[in-house]
C-alpha cells in the first residue's frame, strides 16, 4: 500500500491525474457530439495540457518569495533544471504533431489559435503579477474546456453542432472554475506566503466560500432542469456533470478531510466521463 500511496502521491505532483482528466473531458465531448476522435488528439491535448500546468509550476516555483511552502511547488523548484527540458520536448513533439499528421489536420488552425491566446494570455498574467491574479482562476477554467472540447468541435462543421453543447460547455466550465476556486480557498495562506496572488485579492474567503457554493448550486440547478426537459440521450452527461459538481461541495465542506485529501479526489472526480466506455 505505502508503494502504491506513493506513486499517487508523485502522479499527482507531476499533474498526471490532471492530464488523464483532461482527456476524459475531451471524451465527454466526443461522446455528446458523436464523433470519432483519434488517438493522437488525446495525444496531443495530454502534452499539451502537462506542458501548460508544469511550466505554470515551474514559474511559480522560481519566483516564489523564499522556499515554496506546498510540496508541489518545492518539487517543481527541486526538479526545475530536469522539468523544463521535458516541457520543451513535449511542445516540440506536439508542434510536430499538429504541423505534420494527416489525422490532426482539422485541428491545425484552431491549435494555432488556441496556443497563441494560451500563450499570450499566461505572459500577461505573469507580467502584471498579482494586479490582475483574480483572472487565472476564470480564465485556467475556460481555456481548460476550450482546450477538452476543441478537437469534437473542430470535427463537425458548424452548423451540425448541438445546440445544447453550449449548455454543457458551460456547467463544464463551472466545475473547473469550483475546483479551481476550492484549490485556491485551500491553499491561501501558501499563496500569501509565497507571494502568488488568487482570487482572493478581489474577494475575502467568506465572500469565496459562498461563491463557490453559488456556482455549485448553480450549476446543479441548470443540469436538474436539463433532465427535465432534454431526451434521455442527455441524461448520463448530466449525471456526470451533477456528480462533479455535488461531490465538489461534499468536499468542500467535510470537516474528515486533509487538504491533499480534498485535492487529490476533487481531480480525480474529472476522470468520471470515463464511465461513457461502459456505454
Amino acid at each position: 500500500m505505502g508503494i502504491i500511496r506513493n506513486i499517487l502521491y508523485y502522479f499527482n505532483l507531476l499533474s498526471l491525474d490532471v492530464v488523464l482528466g483532461a482527456m476524459a473531458g475531451m471524451l465527454f465531448f466526443s461522446d455528446f457530439l458523436d464523433v470519432d476522435i483519434p488517438a493522437s488528439a488525446y495525444f496531443l491535448l495530454g502534452m499539451a495540457v502537462w506542458s501548460i500546468y508544469t511550466w505554470d509550476h515551474l514559474m511559480d516555483a522560481r519566483s516564489a518569495l523564499d522556499m515554496p511552502q506546498s510540496p508541489r511547488h518545492q518539487f517543481h523548484q527541486k526538479y526545475f533544471r530536469f522539468l523544463l527540458p521535458l516541457v520543451f520536448s513535449c511542445i516540440l513533439i506536439g508542434c510536430v504533431l499538429l504541423f505534420f499528421s494527416e489525422e490532426l489536420k482539422f485541428l491545425l488552425t484552431p491549435g494555432i489559435v488556441l496556443g497563441a491566446v494560451i500563450v499570450v494570455w499566461m505572459g500577461f498574467l505573469k507580467i502584471t503579477g498579482t494586479k490582475v491574479s483574480w483572472l487565472k482562476e476564470i480564465s485556467t477554467a475556460l481555456i481548460y474546456v476550450l482546450g477538452i472540447s476543441l478537437a469534437p468541435f473542430a470535427s463537425l462543421d458548424f452548423d451540425l453542432v448541438d445546440q445544447n453543447f453550449y449548455i454543457f460547455a458551460f456547467i463544464y466550465f463551472l466545475a473547473a472554475l469550483v475546483n479551481l476556486l476550492m484549490l485556491s480557498f485551500l491553499d491561501a495562506e501558501e499563496d500569501r506566503k509565497d507571494g502568488f496572488g488568487s482570487v482572493l485579492v478581489l474577494i475575502p474567503k467568506a465572500g469565496l466560500k459562498n461563491l463557490i457554493l453559488l456556482l455549485a448550486i448553480t450549476g446543479i440547478g441548470i443540469l436538474v432542469v436539463l433532465a427535465i426537459i432534454l431526451p434521455s440521450f442527455y441524461h448520463v452527461h448530466s449525471v456526470i456533470l451533477g456528480l462533479i459538481l455535488g461531490y465538489h461541495l461534499i468536499l468542500f465542506f467535510s470537516k474528515n478531510q486533509t487538504k491533499d485529501q480534498v485535492r487529490r479526489k476533487s481531480e480525480a472526480l474529472f476522470l468520471l466521463p470515463f464511465l461513457l466506455l461502459l456505454f
